[in-house]
C-alpha cells in the first residue's frame, strides 16, 4: 500500500546478510560514502531524462535525496493514458526487458516517418478515450523524432489502454482509499495501479517507478501487464513487489465484495521462461482448454509435460462420468475427418481434412495423426491447423 521507502537498506541489505559482524560493522560506518543510494541515483536520472524529452516548462528539478513514501492508486486507464510519463517508463522498460527500441533516444534513419504518420492520424481520426496527442506533447522535438514516438504510442495504446470492459462510473474524489493506501472501493473497469514515490503519504506527486496495468471484474482481479523503471528494480524487484500488492489488494477486496476473490494472472504457455515466474504465487491453477475446469498447477504441469512433451498443449482434466451420465448422449463425437486445415497462401482458406481427395490425405494424413496423437483429439477441434 503505502510504504516508507529506505533507500539505503533496499541497496545493500543482501549483500550484508553474507558478511561477518565485524565486516558488516565496517560495512555500516561506509555505507553513506560507497553505496549508491537507489531512490536517489533513480530521481536524479529520472530529473535529467525529464529535461531531455519534456517541454521546457514542464521539466521540474527535484532534490534526489528528499525523504520519499511509496504511494499506489488505481487511475482510470483513459486517464492514465494521456499522461506523457506512463508511455516514457513503458519504453525504457520495453528497452531494457525486451530489446525493443527506445523511441525517444537513438538514432532515426530507419524511420518510416509518413506511414508512421499515417497509421497515428488515422487513429486519431477516430477519437478514441484518452489518445495523447503526441503532437501537442512533444512539439517541441523534431519532426522525425515525433514519428517514432507516435508509432509507439500507438502500439502501447492498442496493447494496454484499450478495453472492452466498460468503466463504472468513478466515486468522488473526496472518497478516501481504505486503510494502507488500498483503494478496494474503486468500481469495475480498466487501470493503471501506479506506483509513485511521493513526498508524503497523503500525497501522490512523485516520479512514476511502476505501472501495473488491470481490469478489475465483479470476480477477479486480472493482471494484465506490469511495467516499471527497470534500473531502481534492481534493488526493489518491483516486478514481484506489483505481483505481491495486488494479490493483497484482492485478499482485502474479498472482504468488501465477497465475490472478488480470485487473482488472475493471464495466459501460461509452458515453453516460455518468461512465463514460469506466474507459477510461484501458490496456491494457483489451471484452466483446462478443454473442459473449462480449474486444476491444480502441479497436477495439470505434469500432465503436459507426460501427454504432450512437445507441444504442451493437450486436457489438464478427463472426466469420469457415471453409467448414467447422458448428457454427451446425443452429441457427434468429433473425428479427424473433422479437423480444420488452412491452406491459403496469402488468404486463408478453411477445409476439413475429410474434404480432401485421396492424394491430398496421403500427405497430410501423417502429419494430422501426429499432431493428434499428442494433444488428444478433443483439443483438435479447437485448433486450425496452418500448412506451409
Amino acid at each position: 500500500g503505502i510504504a516508507e521507502v529506505k533507500p539505503s537498506k533496499c541497496a545493500s541489505e543482501s549483500k550484508k546478510d553474507n558478511l561477518s559482524s565485524s565486516q558488516r560493522r565496517c560495512s555500516d560506518s561506509v555505507d553513506s560514502v560507497d553505496k549508491v543510494d537507489p531512490i536517489a541515483e533513480f530521481i536524479t536520472r529520472h530529473t535529467t531524462i525529464a529535461h531531455k524529452i519534456n517541454k521546457p516548462n514542464l521539466a521540474q528539478n527535484v532534490n534526489p535525496h528528499q525523504r520519499r513514501t511509496l504511494t499506489v492508486r488505481s487511475v482510470p486507464v483513459h486517464e492514465s493514458s494521456l499522461q506523457p510519463e506512463v508511455h516514457q517508463l513503458f519504453c525504457r522498460y520495453q528497452t531494457a526487458v525486451h530489446g525493443d527500441s527506445d523511441p525517444f533516444f537513438g538514432n532515426t534513419e530507419s524511420i518510416k516517418g509518413k506511414d508512421d504518420d499515417h497509421d497515428y492520424a488515422y487513429y486519431q481520426q477516430k477519437n478514441p478515450l484518452g489518445f495523447l496527442d503526441i503532437e501537442a506533447a512533444y512539439c517541441h522535438l523534431d519532426k522525425i523524432r515525433r514519428s517514432k514516438i507516435k508509432a509507439n504510442y500507438l502500439t502501447f495504446y492498442r496493447f494496454l489502454c484499450e478495453t472492452p470492459v466498460v468503466q463504472d462510473e468513478f466515486p468522488s474524489k473526496e472518497n478516501p482509499p481504505s486503510e494502507d493506501g488500498y483503494d478496494i472501493h474503486v468500481p469495475f473497469g480498466t487501470y493503471h495501479q501506479q506506483y509513485r514515490l511521493s513526498t508524503s503519504e497523503d500525497e501522490f506527486d512523485g516520479p512514476l517507478i511502476a505501472v501495473g496495468v488491470a481490469d478489475i471484474l465483479p470476480h477477479c482481479f486480472s493482471s494484465v501487464y506490469a511495467f516499471y523503471d527497470p534500473i531502481i528494480s534492481n534493488s526493489l524487484e518491483l516486478g514481484k513487489y506489483t505481483a505481491l500488492r495486488e494479490i493483497e489488494w484482492v485478499r482485502r477486496a474479498s472482504q468488501l465484495r465477497p465475490e472478488l476473490h480470485n487473482y488472475y494472472l493471464g495466459y501460461y504457455i509452458h515453453s516460455c521462461q518468461k512465463m514460469t515466474y506466474k507459477a510461484e504465487y501458490k496456491p494457483c491453477e489451471l484452466l483446462c482448454p478443454v473442459n473449462m475446469k480449474w486444476v491444480d498447477f502441479e497436477d495439470g504441469k505434469k500432465r503436459l509435460e507426460e501427454c504432450s512433451p512437445t507441444r504442451h498443449c493437450c486436457a489438464l482434466f478427463t472426466d469420469s462420468p457415471s453409467p448414467d451420465h447422458k448428457s454427451d448422449a446425443g452429441k457427434p463425437k468429433f473425428k479427424i475427418e473433422d479437423i480444420m486445415l488452412d491452406i491459403g497462401e496469402k488468404e486463408p482458406q478453411l477445409v476439413q481434412v475429410g474434404m480432401l481427395n485421396r492424394q491430398g490425405r496421403e500427405f497430410i494424413d501423417p502429419h494430422v495423426n501426429e499432431f493428434v496423437s499428442e494433444i488428444g483429439i478433443d483439443m483438435c477441434s479447437k485448433f486450425v491447423i496452418k500448412l506451409r
